[in-house]
This record gives C-alpha cells, structure tokens and sequence, in this order.
C-alpha cells in the first residue's frame, strides 16, 4: 500500500504540494505557540519540595500614633520582639495548631519579595547565585514549614542549633553544586564584599524546594537572625502556622478570624489578615506570571483550534473530491476499509513530511535565538528536558507531530468514510 500511497500522492503532486506549504507553515506557528505553553505547564508541574498542604500565613503590623490603644513605650526593639514572641506562642497554643513559627522579611518559600548573593565553595572561584532566606533560631522554623531533610540534621535539629555568626544552612542542590557531594560536614563556602572577604560555615542542609511555583527549583541560603531590629521589620513580621492532621482548613480559618480579630494583639502589633499557604501561592501567581501563562495558554488554544479547523477543512474538501478515483477503486474490488486506510495514509506520510520540514526550519531559529527558558531570573540547579536543548525540541516535536497528525486525520476520515460506502455506479456518475 506504500508504493501505491506514494504514487497517489506524486500524481497529484501539484494539488498537494499546496498542501504540504499549508501543514509546513502551520507546523512552525504550532511550534513558536505550544512551546512557551508546554515549558511553563512543565515548570508549574514540579512540585514545591515541602508540605504546603496545611500551612496557614497571619500578616502582622502596628498600630500608629494617632490610633486608639497605641502604646509609645511598646515602640522599644525588645518589648516589640516579646510581643512578636507572645503572638508565635499564642497562635501555636490555639486548637488544631500543631506548630507555628516566625517569619520575618520579604522573602520566604512562594513570596514576592526576593533576595539574592553570590558564594563560592572554600577554594573555589566559581560564583553560584543564591537566594537568601532569614529564619530565627529555636522556632520550629524549618519543621512547621515541612522542608524535607538533607544530609546530616533532620529538620528539628536545624531549628534547635545553636548557631553562631556567619553560620548558614542551605538546600541540597546548594550543596551539590558548590562543593559536588551532598555531605555537608565541614563545609565553608565565601564571599567577597569590596576587599572584605566573609566564610560562611555550612551546619546543614534541607531538601531542595521550589522557592516560586512558576520557578524550577534554585539554591538557598537560610541566614539565622542572631539579633532583630524589630523597628525595621515590624511591618515584615509574619506568623507561619501548620494545622494538625485531619483539621479542615476551611473550617479553622472559619473560627480562627473572629479569634484573631479579638485575641491576637501585643503591644503595638495585631494581626491583620490570615489566609491558607495555598491562597497566598494563588495570589502570588496572580499578580506574576500565571496571568501571562493563562493568557497564554488561551491563545494557544485559540490560535490552534483555528488553525485545526481550517486544516481539517482543507483536508475535507480536497477528500471529497476524490469520488470518482473512489468509485473506480470500488469498481475493481476495493473495500470501504482499504479506501479509508489509503486515504488516510496519505494523510499520514504528507504530515510526516511536512512536520519534519517545519521543525527543521524552526530550528534554524532555535539554534540562533534558542528555545524557551521559563520564568526565573536565576538560573535553576536541577537539570530536566526542557534545560537539554535536544531533548527540549524532539519532545516539543513530537507533540506538534501528533496534534498535525490528529487533525490531519480527522480531516479525511469523515469524509473518506462516506464517500467509500457510495455506490461505485453514483460516485462515477456524479463526475
């Protein structure tokens, strides 16, 4: 049946030809739209790399001068610290709260705050980009967000350590990558400020996590406060919270707002909002780049339905012109199922030619221009298809491939299915 496909489609090579410039250019558009989609759709699809699942964030902030209840006397750093304090242990002590702990700063797991530095492994040059993360010490920090352990200290015991100045903790691909092993005992790594250089002593490490949802996974350094200056950072003052197993999360903030409304106030700090982690990741992808992927995602629908449409059409009408080669094919013995499967393979062979073409062509631009990186101003540690330039663009073929051959093949189905089951008698006599 292949020669015969192949001499079918020789033959009417003018007529086809036009066909194959249609699939060829669709091919290249399909490719410049599906591959931002798949990659970010990928990147999205990794998961977190800790427990969100239960974890509940309160916002904290101060009264003003000119409000009822302010107190100049608490605006003291260490009556602020106390009443932070006071507010953790209020919080951890509510029903169905298994932990709570601190957070401080603009920049924690799935934030929109960001901080970052450069560290070099001792003996090394080599710059690795970080982002810097703040935690207090002796807070259940690292086990009520759920980080999973690395090598050495569980999650428990890094939140316990008695750190010193210039001690750091960081992720497992952190550690990977600055020093090529996951033992981080011993370890020291640096950084140069001016002529200054600063070491850093690593006590441990946590698993690697996504420090954005729309982000692969980057390197971190968790930074201990040894000391606040709560006047500073009274208006960064959060508190992270883990629910129990088995409590209902809607039904917790249900009773927990009017609580907190009510109850959690010390000093000049009370607490001004509370929300599940999973609502501040959500809104957190609002206003980044989940809307420019949403956006893009219903163009991409839009553009190839469009486009599918008008090849199934195409496909449609040049199928049905094909009654009278149909009814001599029925003449001489052909069967509906052979006429079909022709037809069909046809199809087959000039989308394979065509998306073969496209792609080569729109390689041409990959090499130059490259493929599509994702969101992240750092440069992520972990390595997947999307960051193996051949891998990136067999997969994303493939996928063009089997879209173009899906709609190609409906296009003739359909119609090749009627006009096979006509008598041979009225398909000649109708040409």
């Amino acid at each position: 049946m292949l020669k015969l496909i192949l001499k079918n489609l020789w033959a009417r090579r003018r007529r086809n030809g036009w066909l194959l410039a249609e699939l060829i250019l669709v091919s290249i558009v399909s490719w410049i739209i599906l591959d931002p989609v798949v990659v970010v759709t990928h990147d999205r699809n990794i998961p977190f790399g800790y427990d969100a699942d239960r974890l509940c964030f309160v916002s904290l902030s101060t009264l003003q001068p000119q409000a009822p209840g302010y107190d100049e006397q608490a605006e003291d750093s260490a009556v602020v610290i106390n009443s932070y304090l006071n507010l953790v242990r209020l919080v951890e002590n509510y029903t169905g709260v298994e932990s709570a702990t601190p957070v401080l700063g603009f920049c924690y797991p799935n934030s929109q705050g960001n901080s970052n530095s450069q560290l070099r492994a001792e003996g090394d040059t080599l710059d690795l980009s970080v982002m810097a993360m703040h935690f207090l010490p002796h807070t259940r920090f690292f086990e009520t967000y759920g980080f999973r352990p690395g090598r050495g200290m569980t999650p428990e015991q890094l939140s316990d350590y008695n750190y010193t100045q210039n001690d750091i903790v960081l992720t497992e691909n952190a550690v990977e990558r600055l020093f090529h092993t996951k033992d981080v005992h011993g370890k020291r790594c640096w950084y140069r400020q001016g002529s200054d250089t600063t070491y850093l002593a690593v006590t441990g490490a946590v698993g690697t996590f996504k420090t954005y949802s729309e982000w692969r996974p980057v390197a971190v350094q968790f930074i201990p406060l040894l000391s606040i200056d709560m006047e500073d950072t009274a208006e960064d003052a959060h508190i992270l919270l883990r629910l129990k197993e088995g409590v209902s999360m809607q039904r917790f903030l249900h009773e927990f707002k009017p609580w907190m409304v009510k109850e959690l106030r010390a000093g000049n700090l009370f607490a001004r909002s509370v929300q599940s982690y999973d609502k501040l990741i959500e809104d957190g992808e609002a206003g980044g780049a989940t809307a420019i992927y949403r956006r893009n995602l219903a163009m991409a629908a839009f553009f190839l339905i469009n486009l599918c449409l008008g090849v199934i059409g195409t496909f449609w009408l040049q199928t049905r012109t094909r009654r009278e080669e149909v009814g001599v094919i029925l003449s001489f013995g052909g069967t509906p199922g052979y006429i079909v499967r022709l037809l069909m393979g046809e199809g087959v062979v000039l989308t394979f030619i065509a998306v073969l073409t496209g792609c080569l062509l729109y390689l041409q631009y990959a090499l130059k221009e490259g493929l599509e990186k994702g969101s992240g101003w750092i440069d992520s540690t972990e390595t997947y298809w999307v960051t193996d330039f051949a891998q990136h663009f067999l997969i994303v073929s493939f996928i063009v491939f089997f879209i173009m051959l899906a709609v190609v093949l409906i296009g003739i189905y359909i119609p090749a299915r009627k006009i096979s089951r006509i008598p041979p008698t009225e398909a000649l006599r109708d040409e």
